[in-house]
């Protein structure tokens, strides 16, 4: 018979049998399904270390807290025991004494990766010794003692690290030693029998369950943490190995820019020193022409070197500002001022109606600077005889918007998010057609950021490419704004 198709004409997939993917996930770590540790004795070793590291002094605080109980049951026995007292309190004593005795070899070397078993046979010890009492006691008005054997073996199976094949061994063969006393004893009668069996077997499944469950758990635990820390470990190291390559790549800018710029003043200063004296001398010929071409590369190449020790500095969070109270009409006249020439050699014009005065907390200074450097792309991307969009507005939260748009070629959504990284072009760097270090757009961010101020840019890819700049209020002025809302 073909198998039934849902509406999609798929066959429903069936679904996994959860104890196969239990058992899946054990093979994954490693862990053997029917022993409950590790495969690789190597693994399993490192793991019992960590827990006689870890697990060893508290489970020596438990052992303690077993034997005060055991003991504190004296009272119990002293009051609701007719028969046998003092067999039982014997009895109890030298138990008490052979669990104590097993703390002082938690302590030895050899015995510590082995502590489960004491905890085992402290367990078993006082198991058996319960049903030894419940064979001594007469039945009529003895207490239920059998509830100290469950109590035992659920605390052991839920608290104590016992491995998983000691314990299993440990309840079964306590069970089975009181089952045996049920049947033997003929003071019991077939109500306490059955019952007894019912109960005894029940909560010894339980625990051998619990005790399983818990040992395979604490094994997968304790594989995540130790992924965890490799992960850590190796992100630390990359993250130490990013950290020390960005350093050294901003002292070798730093470093090399120092050293062009001091030459490079040199140059321009002794090419202005000789072209003076060729127009001293009313020599307008080629050597002239050529000393201004050396001496306006030079300016050309100490920008750039600027640029770069900018970038440091702002990278390295080196740069002060100075805000105070600024106009925005202001703002934009400076930096148009800057960019004039720029601006009249590529025949481009500034349009500024939609530009809105408002008062903005910035430093003047470096916001300038970094308005010119989206200017200057700006001059860069758009064709001779376009125009420069700049306008401004106050929104509704206090903060003032500041929109710079070219009529260029556009930015697609990958150039877009690229834009802002260091030392990076939307060309490639071998194919290129326009000079730069791609550190115009990423200063702007530094500087913008560093004020509380936001950049972003927008482009639909084909008709030019706006960038928006967004000064934020300062902090104090959106709480008394808040203030006033609240009067």
């Amino acid at each position: 018979m073909a198998p039934p198709f849902n509406s999609a004409g798929l066959a429903p997939q069936k679904k996994p049998n959860p104890l196969t993917v239990f058992q899946q996930t054990l093979e994954r770590d490693g862990i053997s399904p029917w022993r409950a540790r590790f495969k690789d004795r190597e693994t399993e070793r490192r793991y019992i270390q960590n827990l006689v590291e870890t697990t060893l002094p508290g489970e020596r605080m438990l052992w303690y807290l077993v034997i005060v109980t055991y003991v504190g049951y004296c009272l119990l026995d002293v009051l609701t025991i007719n028969e046998g007292l003092e067999t039982v309190l014997t009895m109890r004593g030298i138990v008490a004494c052979m669990i104590a005795a097993l703390v002082p070899l938690s302590f030895v070397p050899k015995i510590k990766p082995h502590f489960g078993w004491l905890s085992a046979g402290g367990i078993w010890l006082s198991g058996l010794s319960i049903i030894a009492m419940i064979a001594i006691i007469p039945p009529e008005g003895a207490p239920p003692y059998i509830i100290g054997v469950l109590v035992a073996f659920v605390a052991s199976s839920c608290i104590m690290r016992i491995p998983f094949l000691v314990a299993a061994a440990a309840y079964l063969s306590t069970s089975a030693v009181y089952v045996a006393v049920l049947n033997m004893r003929p003071a019991f009668s077939d109500v306490d029998v059955i019952s007894g069996h019912f109960f005894m077997l029940s909560i010894a499944v339980v625990a051998v369950a619990t005790s399983y469950l818990q040992e395979v758990r604490s094994r997968m635990i304790w594989l995540r943490d130790q992924q965890l820390q490799r992960d850590k470990e190796v992100i630390e190291k990359l993250l130490i190995e990013a950290t020390a390559a960005d350093q050294s790549k901003i002292n070798f800018l730093s470093m090399m820019s120092h050293e062009l710029r001091t030459p490079l003043h040199q140059i321009i200063g002794y090419a202005e020193v000789v072209s003076n004296s060729f127009k001293a001398a009313n020599d307008a010929g080629d050597n002239l022409r050529h000393l201004n071409e050396i001496h306006g590369s030079a300016h050309v190449l100490l920008s750039r070197i600027q640029k770069m020790l900018r970038f440091v500095d702002a990278t390295a969070g080196k740069m002060k500002y100075e805000i105070v109270e600024t106009s925005a009409q202001e703002l934009v006249d400076v930096a148009l001022e800057r960019m004039r020439a720029p601006l009249e050699k590529a025949s481009i014009h500034v349009e500024t109606d939609a530009l809105e005065d408002a008062i903005i907390n910035i430093d003047i200074v470096h916001t300038c600077y970094a308005i010119n450097n989206l200017i200057e792309n700006a001059i860069n991307a758009s064709a001779s005889g376009t125009t420069l969009h700049i306008s401004g507005q106050r929104l509704d939260d206090g903060a003032y918007e500041l929109a710079i748009r070219d009529e260029g070629r556009g930015m697609s959504p990958e150039q877009v998010e690229k834009a802002m990284k260091p030392f990076t072009q939307n060309e490639s760097a071998l194919v290129r057609s326009r000079e730069g270090l791609g550190l115009g757009l990423t200063l702007a961010k530094h500087i913008f950021e560093d004020q509380n101020a936001t950049i972003r840019l927008a482009s639909d890819g084909h008709s030019g490419t706006c960038a928006i700049i967004r000064f934020n209020p300062p902090v104090k002025d959106k709480a008394e704004k808040t203030d006033a809302k609240r009067a």
